[in-house]
C-alpha cells in the first residue's frame, strides 16, 4: 500500500512514519520534498514572498517526482510505502495562502494513495515540539491562530472532497 502520513507541523508525522517503518520491516519510508530537492530554505524564504506560484510548483515538482520515483523504484503493490506530507499538505498551504489549486492526482498522474492518516497532536505539545528543534519560516506562520484554524478547515475540506474515481 502507499499510505500518507500527514498533519501540521511538529504534529508528529515523521516519527509515527518512523516507527511504523520499525513495525513494518519490509516498508519503505519517503518524505516531500526529499533531499534531491536542495534549496528549500531559499525556496521558503525568498521566492515564496515574491511568487506564491513558484513556490506551490516547486513543492508540486517534489510530488510529482516522488510519485514517479516511487511507481519506479518501490513495490508499493506488495510492500508498504510510507510518505510523510504528499499532494494534499502542498494544496492545503497552498489555498491558505490564496492560490486556487485542486486535489487532482490525474492532472499529473501522480500516485494516489491507498490510505491518508492525518496525526493530530494537542496544541501546546505541538508548540513544544516545534520550538525545541527550532522553528522555520513556515512554522511561523502557524503560530497566528486564524491561519492555524485555516488549515486545519482546509485538511478537512480536501479530506472529503477527494474524487474517489481517480
Amino acid at each position: 500500500m502507499f499510505i500518507v502520513i500527514t498533519g501540521l507541523d511538529g504534529s508528529g508525522t515523521s516519527t509515527i512514519a518512523n516507527e511504523l517503518g520499525k513495525l513494518d520491516e519490509d516498508s519503505t519510508i519517503v518524505r516531500t520534498p526529499n533531499s534531491d530537492f536542495t534549496g528549500r530554505e531559499s525556496i521558503d524564504n525568498s521566492v515564496r514572498k515574491i511568487s506564491q506560484w513558484a513556490h506551490y510548483l516547486y513543492y508540486l515538482s517534489s510530488v510529482v517526482y516522488m510519485s514517479d520515483k516511487i511507481k519506479k523504484e518501490h513495490d508499493y503493490k506488495t510492500k508498504n510505502v510510507y510518505c510523510v506530507r504528499y499532494l494534499i499538505d502542498t494544496v492545503v498551504s497552498h489555498r491558505v495562502a490564496g492560490l486556487d489549486v485542486n486535489m487532482d492526482y490525474s492532472q499529473y498522474d501522480i500516485l494516489k494513495p491507498d490510505l491518508t492518516i492525518f496525526v493530530f497532536l494537542d496544541e501546546s505539545i505541538r508548540e513544544k515540539r516545534i520550538s525545541a528543534r527550532g522553528k522555520s519560516v513556515l512554522d511561523k506562520v502557524l503560530d497566528d491562530m486564524e491561519t492555524r484554524k485555516k488549515f486545519l478547515q482546509c485538511f478537512d475540506t480536501c479530506w472529503f472532497n477527494i474524487d474517489m474515481s481517480q
